[in-house]
């Protein structure tokens, strides 16, 4: 029975921000509709196999938005249908979505992992990324996450937001560390295609690359000063806190993905659900099977790049002799001009990204794709 990490996508929110290019809808949606729609899918996947879900996790969107008894039904349709023994269970959520009550049935339910949303601890970086919630709601909530026995616990920030410099972000890195969070992570603010912030915006010109260098490397020495290992680009953990269901993506391992805009990847086939809830929601109500899309169909090089991409984002990064094995390796000039500049490191079998090296990975991916070679003959 093939281990597989479960996603869920819930497309609602109450208010779209303006820099996501995540599919939400922030109106016209039922809590009962997409319930009926999510059982048709589960029902369509458990006549095709029968995967033993390791992780769960609830992505959006909003998914805090719905209430804890969409969740209880939907964990009790799921236990039904496949071996659903997840170790854990992760719900992505805003401040403004949360009580204390909400969150304490939530983690009677069986979540045991909360994704906070905060993205500032300031009033100046909550104005501009224009979130609904204020700094003490934050801070309340982060304080009823504790009081509702969540013992691990992730809060997520954006950090290069214009107007932040390195003294602002000095001082929430020290009211963030008071807060002794299990896992943190923090994602370089960029004008993703189509957003209402892309439009305005157009590029971002309030930041050089040395500038995003000099923030980065706060946060990294910070971070790490203070016990976190910083296991991924974007993520830093205490240990044992690592986030166990996007290691699945990260060492490129079956995930399923159910609801609109839901990606999935079992063996050598990616597909996706429309990004489109009355869609999704009608065909397979009529149906009873998911509208998806076959992406990519994989051949072994195609799952040797990805494996390099996604590696190459972990501190750990890649095994040599796992791509010998495979019958592929790099050109020997490509890794001495990447090591000459300080890109990466080589050591105990493995190739890892340096901190410049993190700092530029899409470009060395890429370099590195180009300079793949097959040896077997």
């Amino acid at each position: 029975m093939e281990k597989v990490a479960l996603y869920l996508h819930i497309p609602f929110c109450q208010k779209k921000c303006p820099y996501c290019n995540f599919y939400s809808i922030t109106r016209g949606f039922s809590e009962a509709l997409y319930l009926s729609a999510l059982r048709k899918e589960i029902a369509f996947w458990k006549e095709h196999f029968n995967p033993k879900i390791e992780t769960f996790y609830a992505g959006g969107g909003t998914p805090s938005l719905l209430s804890p008894g969409f969740y209880e039904t939907l964990f009790d349709i799921l236990s039904k249908s496949f071996d659903f023994t997840p170790v854990e269970l992760t719900l992505e959520a805003n401040p403004e979505s949360l009580d204390l009550e909400k969150l304490k049935t939530f983690r009677a339910i069986g979540f045991n992992r909360i994704s906070l949303g905060v993205q500032s601890l300031t009033k100046k970086g909550l104005k501009f990324l224009e979130r609904i919630h204020s700094v003490d709601k934050a801070l309340k909530v982060i304080d009823w996450l504790v009081t509702a026995n969540f013992e691990n616990f992730s809060l997520d920030f954006i950090y290069d937001w214009k107007g932040q410099g390195l003294k602002t972000l000095e001082k929430e890195l020290k009211l963030i560390l008071s807060l002794k969070a299990p896992h943190l992570s923090f994602y370089e603010f960029t004008l993703e295609e189509g957003t209402p912030m892309q439009r305005l915006y157009k590029k971002k010109t309030w930041s050089s690359e040395k500038k995003v260098e000099s923030l980065c490397r706060l946060i990294e020495d910070t971070l790490e000063g203070a016990g976190y290992e910083r296991y991924e680009i974007s993520n830093y953990a205490f240990s044992g806190k690592k986030c166990l269901h996007n290691l699945f993506y990260w060492k490129v391992k079956p995930y399923l993905g159910i609801g609109a805009g839901a990606v999935s990847r079992i063996d050598k086939y990616r597909w996706k659900n429309p990004e489109n809830y009355s869609l999704y929601t009608s065909h397979l109500i009529k149906k009873g099977s998911p509208p998806f899309e076959i992406l990519e169909i994989w051949n072994e090089k195609e799952w040797i790049k990805e494996y390099i991409f996604m590696g190459l984002r972990l501190k750990e990064g890649i095994k040599i002799v796992f791509l010998r094995k495979k019958g592929y390796s790099f050109s020997q000039n490509a890794l001495k001009l990447l090591k000459s500049h300080e890109l990466i490191e080589e050591e105990g079998g493995r190739i890892f990204l340096t901190f410049k090296g993190k700092l530029l990975h899409n470009r060395i991916v890429a370099f590195l794709w180009d300079n793949l070679e097959e040896t077997r003959k």
